[in-house]
């Protein structure tokens, strides 16, 4: 994050959120159309959906609104001491918000919803969770721009934080968790998310953080920008090496009006190693992708000892790619031998599992739980995919290895990228 030094003597000026006059409407007029009002501290919702699917709406707001300012920090007072209150606008059938003068004919929504300081309007979902999340989504904006300094000249991160607080989960007793990454199509049901970037992948390769972050108000006018700004805010916001310096940009730039959203300066001791791993996980994202458990040791290997030279290492089923501390040369050839077994999964039943892995279930074309490799060269390549730690070689229980680049070798036991935390037991592994 830079950041400009303070000047000295600079005076402290007392920061004051501006007064916005929420709009008026005749509130009659919009009951006899079936349009009504639904209120909390934070947010006045008009809406013409259904009356048991909007009553609940504006308690989540108030959660919400408790997560930003936990995130960003509180919001400062207007001068009349106000609290801070969105003013939202759900529509069923635009043409009853049109009727009532709450929109007009030239009024646009590119895709799904429009905010403009802290009033909101969407087009109602299908799907309750739809609903929902793009509610927050909205929301998110509002606050945003709420803010001192706010952030919507960094659209990536506007956008990106928006989807991030999105993606919730509500539990039995109604209590909300927000910057959630989705588990599953069933509990996040029309969240497209990954796919988007999923598909890209195989088409393309991923996007490199330079062009997430280069991306411009109208790249947004499509679903993959939002779809790769999530992407983005969710692996930076989920990383335990890199979380802490992307929570506090929030706080930083909102606050200080000469910040500059600059991640390179941010991670400028880790900007290469940043750069793999989100290469790594935007190649391999999915519903419940276990960022946790995937986090990658990028120290350069060793070299082998000439003759005799061996590595042994214990590669563990419930990880990511690991390193196993050796680098190998280019047309050199390597054995690599494997023994042990792992279990992959509890439920339905365990299925244990040798280095050859087993046939029953495949993932990326190999069987679960086949040892596998790839090589970490030092730089990227200038062109997609970028990192040859998308460049899978299959192991199993002995290969020979003859590296088409010199680099790191890795090895991870096969496996889904939402399915590792319920494996166990490790292959021991040697090189030669």
């Amino acid at each position: 994050m830079a950041l400009a030094p303070p000047k000295k003597n600079e005076p402290v000026q007392r920061v004051v959120r501006p007064t916005l006059k929420a709009p008026q409407y005749d509130e009659n007029r919009l009951q006899e159309l079936g349009i009504h009002r639904y209120e909390s501290k934070h947010l006045v919702l008009y809406t013409d959906i259904d009356p048991d699917l909007a009553r609940p709406l504006p308690k989540l707001m108030d959660q919400a609104y408790t997560a930003w300012e936990d995130y960003f920090g509180p919001l400062p007072a207007d001068s009349a001491g106000t609290d801070y209150q969105i003013v939202g606008h759900i529509m069923a059938d635009r043409a009853l918000f049109r009727e009532a003068g709450i929109i007009d004919d030239r009024f646009r929504i590119h895709l799904e919803g429009v905010y403009r300081n802290q009033v909101f309007w969407m087009n109602d979902q299908p799907i309750d969770y739809n609903r929902r999340h793009l509610m927050i989504h909205e929301g998110t904006h509002c606050y945003m721009i709420g803010i001192p300094n706010p952030t919507n000249r960094f659209v990536w991160y506007m956008e990106g934080m928006a989807d991030l607080f999105r993606t919730h989960a509500t539990d039995a007793a109604g209590k909300t968790q927000f910057r959630v990454f989705p588990t599953d199509r069933q509990n996040f049901p029309g969240l497209g998310r990954t796919r988007v970037i999923e598909e890209e992948v195989r088409k393309t390769g991923p996007r490199l953080i330079e062009a997430v972050t280069a991306l411009t108000p109208n790249d947004f006018l499509n679903y993959d920008a939002y779809s790769w700004s999530w992407g983005l805010c969710a692996f930076l916001d989920g990383h335990p090496k890199y979380r802490d310096r992307f929570r506090n940009i929030g706080g930083l730039v909102t606050g200080r009006s000469n910040a500059t959203m600059d991640l390179r300066q941010t991670y400028k001791g880790d900007w290469n190693e940043l750069e793999e791993e989100w290469l790594v996980f935007a190649g391999n994202v999915c519903y419940g992708y276990d960022i946790e458990r995937t986090t990658l040791d990028l120290r350069p290997g060793k070299p082998l000892a000439s003759g005799t030279g061996k590595a042994e290492v214990d590669i563990a089923a419930n990880r990511g790619w690991q390193s196993s501390g050796v680098t190998v040369e280019q047309g050199q050839t390597y054995q690599i031998t494997a023994q042990g077994k792992c279990v992959l999964a509890a439920v339905p039943k365990p299925w244990e599992s040798e280095p050859q892995g087993i046939s029953i279930r495949y993932h990326a074309g190999q069987p679960l739980g086949k040892l596998l490799a790839v090589i970490r060269t030092q730089a990227l390549a200038e062109s997609s995919p970028y990192t040859s730690m998308l460049q899978v070689i299959p192991i199993g229980r002995e290969a020979q290895l003859v590296p088409k680049v010199t680099g790191t070798l890795y090895f991870r036991v096969n496996d889904y990228w939402n399915e590792l935390g319920d494996n166990t037991g490790t292959f021991q592994v040697t090189v030669k």
